[in-house]
């Protein structure tokens, strides 16, 4: 796994020490005392993340017995090349601790690149559920395959794309691009009780052990802990994980008069996060990059928390196109340039940018906008989408979350830019977006006035080549060196837990030419 290398350290590692952030993995202390008999301690299933080409991140939560809530529990771990844990290739013992909320994480290393291993934990007398992992390539391989998911919902619905995401034996990994948990109480968006999905706690989550118990709840979804145990997943926050609307110093949804510091709130969302979450704690952040041979570089942002300056308002064009706004901050942004003129010079094949809002313009320029997305950072877009063309880096993929629905978009050359967009041959754009659909929170069309808007929207958009607001589900992006294809596939109606699923619309961009088209057929993996 690559790391940057512009001086970007200051803000995230300032983030470690205020959090008190541990190496992952704590130490085994010899005082600590066994899980006691009872009941099954891993609750919350196992997970893995962040693969390399020879380690990945194990993970698990041990839930103490009540009368031992403030003891460290001893824990073994294993890697082996069988599910039944008998042809070992890596072992070790450590402590799950009250102070990390009994979550264990291990950095599994020694691992041969590219391949299959089955994993799993034990505490006492009991076993974990076993896991399979996958470390990146370093050979060249002729195929890759990422499931994309992003907001998901418990209190809206059943995770049924986790459970054909857990279904799927293709995948080298699950990327989620946000909105993993959703920090609402019961009133309004969080609420549950038609389907029995009610949120723990039942108010807004606003303190350390608030988010700890949302992310707990979560994980006690049968569907999500079958897809964790299956692939090893790529994540990265959206502002839920935290609070609605979220930036890097204030947050819609935090009022500092009834809810008090939001440093102190976001904070804690970030410790439960990087404890809760299958997820390599670098002082570098969210932001970082996998190398799946030389076929594609996966590049993770931060569009959230780490540099993104407040939101502008709705209709406030002049103000959006201001050059000191940024969305990445100049660190991030300058390491993501970075990054891809590393991969183009690199010879890799594909750029695949996995980040949360709109990249794509969804306006006008006279018309409101959602200032949330791209369209209320425009210089940063320019910056990026500049660079693109003045280095002539073809064959970018950006992968985007946050809005319930699903969308297949070539990149234009940014607002008020001197280059055109053809919509008829596509000449002109500089990359091609996918936003992939939500897991269950509601769909962005949910409602007949919702979708006249969104339709009469689109009417001024001609680089959107598709669009399906109407459907939850997840994206299968299939890479070879000739094209790029995203497979949308939708589940059924998240009030109805189910693991059947459909294939949508399919749309590839070929090789070198950095614009979409869309494909026959309705099978999937084809």
């Amino acid at each position: 796994m690559a790391i940057a290398r512009r001086g970007f350290l200051k803000s995230t590692a300032a983030w470690t020490t205020l959090l008190g952030a541990n190496a992952v993995g704590c130490a085994h202390h010899p005082g600590a005392t066994p899980v006691s008999p009872g009941a099954d301690p891993f609750r919350h299933g196992v997970a893995s993340g962040d693969p390399g080409p020879d380690r990945v991140i194990l993970w698990t939560r041990v839930s103490p017995e009540a009368e031992r809530v403030g003891e460290p529990i001893h824990v073994t771990w294993w890697v082996a090349e069988d599910s039944g844990g008998r042809d070992l290739v890596a072992s070790g013992r450590l402590d799950a601790r009250p102070e990390r909320d009994f979550t264990v994480k291990v950095d599994a290393q020694g691992l041969e690149p590219g391949h299959d291993y089955h994993y799993g934990f034990r505490a006492g007398a009991f076993e974990s559920p076993t896991g399979r992992t996958r470390t990146l390539p370093t050979e060249e391989v002729d195929r890759v395959r990422l499931g994309v998911t992003s907001c998901s919902n418990y209190p809206h619905g059943f995770f049924n794309a986790y459970a054909c995401l857990a279904a799927q034996d293709d995948l080298d990994a699950v990327l989620h691009l946000g909105d993993y948990v959703y920090e609402y109480g019961l009133e309004g968006y969080g609420d549950g009780s038609a389907l029995g999905r009610i949120s723990d706690p039942p108010h807004e989550v606003l303190s350390l052990e608030d988010y700890r118990r949302r992310h707990a709840q979560y994980k006690t979804d049968p569907d999500l802990q079958a897809a964790h145990a299956r692939h090893p997943w790529i994540t990265v926050w959206d502002d839920h994980e935290s609070a609605n609307n979220s930036s890097r110093d204030e947050a819609e949804n935090h009022s500092f008069f009834w809810e008090g510091s939001y440093r102190r709130r976001k904070l804690a969302a970030i410790t439960a996060y990087y404890e809760w979450m299958p997820i390599r704690e670098l002082p570098t952040g969210l932001f970082r990059q996998f190398r799946f041979g030389g076929l594609v570089d996966l590049v993770m942002l931060d569009t959230r928390l780490h540099g993104r300056d407040a939101p502008v308002e709705s209709g406030a064009h002049e103000a959006a196109f201001e050059p000191e706004r940024s969305l990445l901050g100049d660190d991030q942004t300058g390491w993501l340039l970075d990054a891809l003129d590393d991969s183009k010079r690199a010879g890799t094949a594909w750029r695949v940018i996995g980040q949360q809002v709109i990249v794509s313009p969804l306006t006008d320029g006279r018309r409101p906008f959602n200032p949330d997305t791209w369209d209320g950072y425009r210089e940063n877009r320019r910056q990026v989408l500049d660079h693109l063309s003045g280095e002539a880096i073809d064959d970018v993929v950006f992968l985007t979350g946050d809005y319930h629905s699903s969308w297949a978009i070539d990149v234009p050359p940014p607002m008020r830019s001197s280059q055109d967009y053809d919509a008829e041959t596509g000449a002109g754009s500089r990359a091609v977006e996918f936003v992939t659909p939500a897991v269950s929170s509601r769909p962005l069309g949910a409602g007949r006035r919702a979708l006249e808007t969104i339709e009469a929207m689109r009417r001024g958009l001609p680089h959107v080549r598709y669009m399906n607001v109407e459907e939850n589900g997840f994206l299968i992006l299939d890479l070879t060196r000739e094209r790029a294809r995203a497979e949308f596939v939708f589940t059924e109606r998240a009030t109805t837990r189910s693991a059947q699923s459909y294939c949508g619309a399919r749309f590839e961009a070929r090789a070198g030419v950095n614009a979409l088209s869309r494909q026959a057929g309705s099978s999937c993996g084809t």
